[in-house]
């Protein structure tokens, strides 16, 4: 009876886990489940949504959620940017969400992470958007944005500066000059001059203080909006109802 259950329990975690040209044979309906194994063999899911009206290519946004969260937490605001013709790539963070297998089915979890392992998610997402760049052709390599929060924003920041095709613009909730390691002050200065708007809570003083200094070293506008309730990162999108629509409203016309 054991063996019987280990049998049923490698199915489970095997079917989920496809191989992005296992995925790239799927119908683009609604959105394609992928999966990304790493260099050092980590294996990260991502979900690709399309919008319902057909266009022969996508602009696209990339979230990035907080730390000790998983992409599912973006809730409406996926919905909307689909809705407004918008793809949407949720990524979940190495060590959160469905992200918490190596390919030898060990379980690594976020909390048990060292500065080093956090380290690595910038380069998760570039080689994540390098494949969708080759591998999907009506997803838009120069009309993107990427939204990130708290480790996401950091994340965000990294990733666009090792980027050669720049995002449009940046969404960033609750971006810090240090969050485990992943400092963004210097590679602020390297993210292009596109737009960035910074999302904080007036009742959270670390972030809006860490907004106004990062906005010293932005080549392009930055604009720091500040809500008056909620904590850091994704905790503000549940008490201030307007924070879906002000990222979707703000975002789309860069896209365009």
């Amino acid at each position: 009876m054991k063996k019987i259950l280990i049998l049923i329990l490698a199915i489970l975690l095997l079917t989920p886990t496809l191989s992005f040209a296992a995925a790239a044979k799927k119908k683009k309906v609604g959105y394609l489940g992928l999966t990304y194994e790493t260099k050092d063999i980590f294996v990260i899911k991502s979900k690709l949504f399309y919008p319902t009206k057909k266009q022969n290519v996508y602009p696209v946004v990339i979230m990035l959620h907080s730390l000790g969260y998983s992409s599912e937490y973006w809730g409406l605001v996926v919905k909307k940017f689909v809705d407004s013709g918008v793809a949407v790539l949720l990524v979940d963070l190495r060590g959160h969400g469905q992200s918490i297998y190596n390919s030898n089915f060990k379980i690594s979890s976020w909390v048990y992470f060292t500065e080093n392992d956090y380290k690595k998610y910038p380069a998760d997402i570039v080689d994540i958007l390098q494949y969708i760049a080759m591998s999907y052709k009506n997803i838009s390599t120069s009309k993107y944005a990427i939204i990130g929060a708290d480790i996401g924003a950091n994340t965000a920041i990294l990733a666009a500066e090792k980027i050669m095709n720049k995002p449009s613009c940046l969404v960033l909730l609750s971006p810090s000059r240090d969050f485990k390691g992943l400092k963004t002050s210097i590679a602020m200065t390297n993210v292009g001059n596109g737009p960035i708007l910074t999302m904080v809570s007036a009742r959270d003083n670390h972030s809006v203080r860490e907004a106004q200094i990062l906005k010293k070293f932005a080549q392009g506008t930055f604009e720091i909006k500040t809500y008056p309730a909620g904590g850091m990162g994704m905790l503000m999108l549940k008490v201030n109802p307007t924070m879906a629509d002000d990222i979707v409203n703000w975002t789309l016309p860069k896209l365009q």
